[in-house]
Parts: structure tokens; sequence; C-alpha cells
């Protein structure tokens, strides 16, 4: 398969968004990368075409920066760019298969071109025959990776090593061979060291008296040679093999499954788990010593790994493996240029990948990405995407034709793809993994994946070439608002459009932004200069449409909800207010929550909850303990408050939200389900846009979502006393939406690629909404802030 020309995601575990090509990927994210790891299911057409494109734009980009680097320093030392080799590690050959490996690659100058097929088909079918007869233990089908092989093949095709993309990719058996790792668990030997020994001196393992050997058995396990590994992989791979949820959050370790405990290491999981370390080791040592092997030679090379997704998921496996085995290089080899070398790669791979202006082969390439991989149809579309439900209930036995959910399928792909993302994120298999793995039992300290391809599974339905370059042109249009869509009118579509939007939002905080333009307008809000001092190198990132706390008046020691807390800075001011940011024993030594200065905030956009949380850490607030951010949606909030272990009732003092309240579709809900989270006695100030006479809304023109959805300020007095608050008060906030002297935009941005900006939800979009600047839009809309006690 040469076009990727099926129903596809790449997502980003850091910030929760997608990687339109993978091109884009390359460019933007992995063309630095020292070492990536890929986790796949074998065999998979669509992964491998995936793979296949993934290496030829790593060839392609490494030769264009390696030609650029060249004629800049005219022949002076190596720079990131100059990687001659990809070394591409697969865990389908064995490391005994090396000599068919060699052999296959090792070729002549290209033949003419009425020659070069059949001498391709030629040479891997010969590979093909040695691999199943000659060794016949590994076991894989070789045939869908044709063309990756083959690519591989032809990269080498010139005597000088450049190929026809200017990058040469070397090819590698990564495991030791099946037949071998299954003897462990025999009686043969009469001891285990006695197998371990047998292995190393095949080359499969460090050697005693290596520096790597002391990587190899846990401390506790030298003489019972028992294979490091981790808590948090035998957790894995046990859930894995029982189907036990590792990621749901839990109280406590109680729950550990089956052959967890220190007491049942030779228990049947335990064996198991140790046959999979065995694998994982001889992967691991084959990788590390291959990176300081070329290194000390002063190679610029780069790697990419290839094997089950169990074997590297969350960094554990074989990524723990290497880094194991560099670390005891580092630390014990006797040559100073080795340890050195270790080192270097050691804290290389730590960290994601960067541009390195280093000039050592070790650093020739800074960092490690792990790609993974998810069926689309674990997503579940058809039971939470509105029409392929509607589609399902007026089908025969609820069971949609194929060819209705293909076609539904590719339509949310090709027209909303970031509504496909919001669904694909929020499905079980995708969160907990990808989003709240540290959350569950197992505790994982890094995502499943820092980029996660999700792909439709289906051979069968594939996508137009013409179909998928006019989807892709329509994407280029004038921009849009982000809130008009046929459908708009609905709140369902309302709904998502609001979180496509705000998702994109956060996927750009971290670009800097305009202090001085929200300085001025947090100023006009009421926000006082100590709160602008307090907000700091957040202000940029202000989003709201007044000032809840002055009515709020947060006490100290109070609990605090911020529905819609966006970015963070409001929920950030309650944490001053109420005392939140201060840990001492009487306040922040209490495992109730309830009973000490706590802020939640809430939002729809998980790249906005991504972003707000990271920044609560850079504060050095006390996180989760008295702040932490959660997505959800205010009129499903008692849902978000439990995923994340909180009471969903009487819980809160204080509710204060600034502009969420606008674009919530049902303003009954969301008041109920604040009056139930608040205490008695609790409050809320929510401070939202409203429209002051709905009349005013021209039928004839095509109004923006936003307005439509606003509330009517005659009736929420009313609808705030029906649900039951007491005192209630709507307060005009003074918030004008029109005619405030701001400082000139002066955000300065030097890539033309959009994916350098920051997005912006209210600018001006084309000519669609170009009748409101002749409106005066203080009369139409007004700025309020509802007051309400719960009795």
């Amino acid at each position: 398969m040469n076009n990727m020309n099926f129903v596809h995601r790449i997502l980003k575990s850091s910030s929760a968004s997608s990687s339109p090509t993978v091109q884009k990927l390359v460019q933007s994210e992995l063309q630095h990368a020292k070492l990536i790891y890929f986790g796949e299911f074998h065999g998979e057409s669509r992964i491998i075409s995936f793979q296949t494109q993934l290496v030829k734009e790593l060839t392609k980009c490494y030769a264009s920066v390696a030609a650029a680097s060249a004629n800049n320093n005219s022949g002076s030392e190596r720079t990131d760019g100059d990687a001659q080799t990809l070394h591409l590690i697969m865990e389908h050959f064995s490391q005994d298969m090396q000599p068919i490996l060699d052999r296959y690659q090792h070729t002549s100058q290209p033949e003419p071109k009425e020659q070069q097929d059949e001498e391709e088909n030629k040479a891997f079918e010969e590979l093909v025959t040695s691999y199943n007869e000659q060794y016949g233990t590994e076991g894989h089908n070789l045939h869908p990776y044709r063309e990756l092989l083959q690519f591989c093949r032809q990269s080498t095709a010139n005597e000088s090593g450049s190929g026809s993309q200017g990058c040469k990719v070397k090819l590698h058996g990564g495991f030791i061979p099946r037949n071998q790792a299954a003897r462990l668990n025999k009686e043969e030997f009469a001891t285990k060291q006695e197998f371990f020994q047998e292995m190393s001196s095949k080359g499969y393992l460090p050697k005693e008296g290596e520096p790597m050997h002391h990587a190899l058995f846990e401390k506790t396990g030298v003489e019972s040679q028992m294979l490091r590994g981790s808590r948090e992989h035998q957790l894995l791979i046990q859930s894995l093999m029982s189907g036990v949820d590792i990621y749901s959050p839990v109280e406590n370790d109680e729950e550990d499954i089956d052959g967890a405990n220190e007491n049942e290491k030779e228990s049947r999981i335990s064996r198991l788990y140790q046959a999979q370390l065995l694998k994982d080791h001889a992967m691991g040592y084959k990788i590390a010593s291959l990176m300081i092997e070329h290194a000390i030679a002063g190679k610029a090379d780069k790697y990419m790994v290839i094997t089950g997704l169990g074997h590297l998921k969350h960094y554990t496996g074989v990524p723990d493996c290497v880094h194991g085995y560099l670390r005891q290089e580092a630390l014990l080899n006797s040559n100073v240029q080795h340890r050195n070398v270790a080192l270097d790669l050691l804290l290389s791979l730590t960290r994601p990948p960067i541009k390195s202006s280093v000039q050592r082969p070790s650093l020739s390439g800074i960092g490690s990405a792990l790609i993974g991989c998810q069926m689309m149809y674990e997503i579940y579309l058809e039971e939470t995407y509105p029409p392929m439900i509607e589609a399902a209930a007026k089908a025969e036995d609820n069971e949609m034709e194929d060819d209705v959910k293909r076609k539904l399928l590719n339509d949310l792909y090709l027209r909303n793809p970031g509504l496909l993302d919001q669904y694909i994120l929020n499905a079980e298999v995708v969160r907990g993994p990808l989003l709240q793995y540290s959350d569950g039992l197992a505790g994982f300290q890094r995502p499943c994946a820092d980029f996660l391809f999700v792909y439709d599974e289906d051979d069968e339905n594939e996508i137009d070439e013409a179909v998928l370059q006019e989807a892709e042109l329509s994407g280029n249009n004038t921009q849009k608002c982000p809130f008009s869509q046929d459908k708009a009118n609905e709140n369902d579509d309302a709904k998502a459009e609001t979180i496509e939007a705000y998702e994109r939002v956060g996927q750009t905080a971290g670009l800097r932004g305009n202090a001085a333009r929200a300085k001025a307008i947090m100023t006009y809000l009421g926000y006082t200069d100590s709160d602008l001092e307090y907000v700091a190198a957040d202000i940029f990132n202000f989003q709201g449409v007044a000032n809840p706390h002055t009515v709020a008046n947060i006490q100290r020691g109070e609990c605090v909800l911020d529905i819609g807390s966006g970015l963070g800075i409001d929920s950030f001011l309650a944490a001053r207010n109420c005392g939140a940011d201060v840990c001492n024993a009487d306040v922040c030594n209490k495992d109730d929550v309830s009973e000490a200065p706590f802020v939640v905030g809430v939002d729809i956009a998980q790249s906005e909850v991504n972003h707000a949380m990271a920044r609560a850490i850079d504060r050095g607030l006390v996180v989760p303990d008295r702040i932490r951010f959660i997505r959800g949606d205010v009129e499903k909030l008692n849902d978000a408050l439990a995923k994340a272990n909180l009471a969903t009732d009487n819980l809160f003092d204080v509710c204060v939200s600034n502009g969420a309240f606008c674009l919530v579709p049902d303003k009954q809900k969301a008041f109920e389900n604040v009056f139930k989270a608040l205490r008695p006695g609790g409050r809320m100030a929510i401070s939202t846009t409203t429209v002051s006479d709905p009349k005013q809304l021209d039928p004839s023109f095509e109004w923006p979502v936003c307005v439509k959805m606003f509330a009517n300020l005659d009736e929420l007095q009313a609808m705030c006393e029906g649900i039951g608050f007491k005192n209630v008060q709507i307060l005009d906030a003074e918030s004008p939406l029109e005619g405030m002297e701001l400082p000139a935009d002066d955000e300065v941005v030097d890539s033309s690629d959009s994916s350098d900006k920051r997005f912006k939800i209210h600018g001006k979009y084309s000519d669609q909404y170009e009748f409101l600047q002749n409106m005066d839009m203080d009369e139409l809309c007004k700025v309020v802030t509802v007051y309400g006690e719960k009795p």
C-alpha cells in the first residue's frame, strides 16, 4: 500500500492533539530523535503502511538536513543532520539471522530499470525462503513488510551507502531466537545460571564480568537468576494476559493482580513474565551495544525499533532495558570514553527529541520517541457518535450495515477530523493509557506512547485519492468561525464545535501572546494589581468575560469549583484567595480535601486541562492535593467529579465561572449541577454573556452559534430561583463588548505555518459575520455575573 488512503489519526499524548501527516510528524517531532520505538500489531497492513511512510520520510529528512549541513560546514565536523545510517532493529528477525539480512541488503549498482523490479522480487523471495527454511524459528509473515524491506534494500544500492534517498537503512535482527528463549523454563539445565551463561556465550546477553551484566538481574535475584524488570511492566504484561483494568483510578495497591506479590515469584504468571523479559533484555542489550559501538566509531547514526507494543508500552520492557544497560556502562566501564559515550546516550534518551548543536556522534540526535497503535473499532463510535447511534437504531436488530458505518466514519474523518480526535481521546481504551496513565493500579510514569496511531482496521474501507485531496484543499480555505456549521443549532454539534475550538486553543497555549493586551483587559474587568502580579507569566492566557472573584468573595479555607477553568488563571487566583497555594500543617496535611482549601478546575477541552495542570506544577502549587484540573462537561458534572474520585454532592463552598456558561447548551442543567455540587450555605458567581432581547436576533441573518446560545437575560433569575437558589442577583458585570481602548495586537510570529501561531476563538472570520460590525453589541448583549446561595 503506497498511500495512507484510509481513516487514521496520529495523536500526541503531551498535548492531546493530532499531527495531520506523516511528513509533518517527522519534520515537527521526530527528525532529531536519536531513537524511535514503534510498537505494532504484527502483520497489520495499515500499520505497516504507516511504518513504511515513516521510514521513507525519516531518511528523506536526514538526507536533506545532512546536505544542507554539508554545504554550510564545507566538510567540517558532523552535526545533528549528518546521520548516514538509520538502523532498523526488528523483532521479526532473530539476532542469529543477521547473515541473511546482510546478504539481502548487499547489492551492486542498480540494474537497468527494466530489470530492477525482477531483481527486487527475486531478492525478497530468497530472503523469505531463507527465513522460513534455513531458520524457521520466528514464524512471522514477511510478505506484508515487502515494501518496507525492499526500500531498506534499495537504500543501500549505491556503494557509497547514500542510496536513492541519501540515507542508508541498515536492517538488524532484534530478539533472541524463539527456540532459545523457550528453553528458559525447561529442565534441561541443572540451574538457570547455566542457561544464562550459554545465552551470554552466544552474544544474546552480556557476559558475567562486563559492566552491562549488572543490569541483567534483580539485585535480590542474582542467586535465583531473576531477570530485572519492574512492577509496572509486570502488571502491564499480566493485564494483557488477563484483561484486568490497570488504568481506572484506585485508592491503594491492594488490588494487585496475580503474580505481583513478592512471595509469588515462581507463579505461572511470573514464569511467563520472565520469558517476556528475556526477549526484552536481549533486544535492549543489542540496541545499547550498537549505539555505543557506533558512537565510539564516530558515526552519527540514528535508530528505530519495531516490535510488538507489549514490549515497549509506557517505556517499559525494551526501553527500560536499554536505559539499564547504558546506565551500568556509564557507571562501571573502566574506559573513560566508553563511560562518557554511554552517559551522553543515557541522558539523551531520557528526554523528548530536540535539535542538537553539540559536535559529538553520541549526541547527533537528542531524545527518544515512542509510537503506539490502536484499532479504530475499539473506540466504539457506534455507541458515542450520534449519527452512528441513530443509524443503528433505524437498522434491523440495531446492526448498521458495513457500508453505512464506513460512510459515516469517512465523512467524520474528512469533514471534522478534530471532532473525531475528541471521540478517540474520550474513549476508555485511549483515555486511560494515553492521558490518565498515572491514575490506575500500575501508576505508570509515562503514557502508553508519545504518539498514538489510531487506524481503521477495515481493509475494505479505502478513500479515493481525489476525495482526500478535495478534503485537504477545502481545509485550507479562508478561516471560518469555529462555532458555525450546518447543524450548529443542534446542541450536540454546537458542543462538539466548542470542544474542537478550545482544544486548538489549548494546543497553542504554550506560545507567547500579547501580555500588554491581556493586562489591559483584566484591568478593565476589575482585576487588581495584586491579581496581575500573581498571574505573572500566565497573563496572556486569560480567558473570560468579567471578574467573578469580586462577587464570589472567596475566603481562606474554602473549597472552590471553577467551571470552564480554561488555561487556569481564575483557578490560580482562587487558590491564592482560599489559601490552597500555601501548604502548612494546619490546612494541608489532611486526607479529606473537603476539610482544607482546595480548588478543582473543570474544562471541556483536554488540551486546556493538560496546560493548566502543567502550569500549576510549574507555579509550585500542590497538585493534585490542593489544586487539580479535570476534563468534564458542566452538563455532566457528576460524571467528571466521580471520575476524579471526588464527591458529587455538597463538596464546594464556592463555584465560579468566567465565560464558560456562554456556550453551554442546557443552562438549566448546568445551574442544577452547580446547585448540587455546592454545600448548604455555598454560593455561586457565574459570569456569562446574555442576550438582552432575543427578538433582536433577526432570523434572516446567520448568527454565530455563540450568540444564539447566550442565555436570555430576563429568564436567568427565575431559572435559578426555581432550582432552589436563594438571594439570586443578576449583577451587571460592566464588561462592554466594544469600544474598549486596547493596545495593538503585537503578537509576532516568524513562521507562516499556522501550527506556530496561537489559536484565537474570538477573531474576524473572513466575511462570515461582517454585519456584526455595524451593530451595537452592547445593546444586543449584556455581560452579567449570576450570584446565588444554596440554603
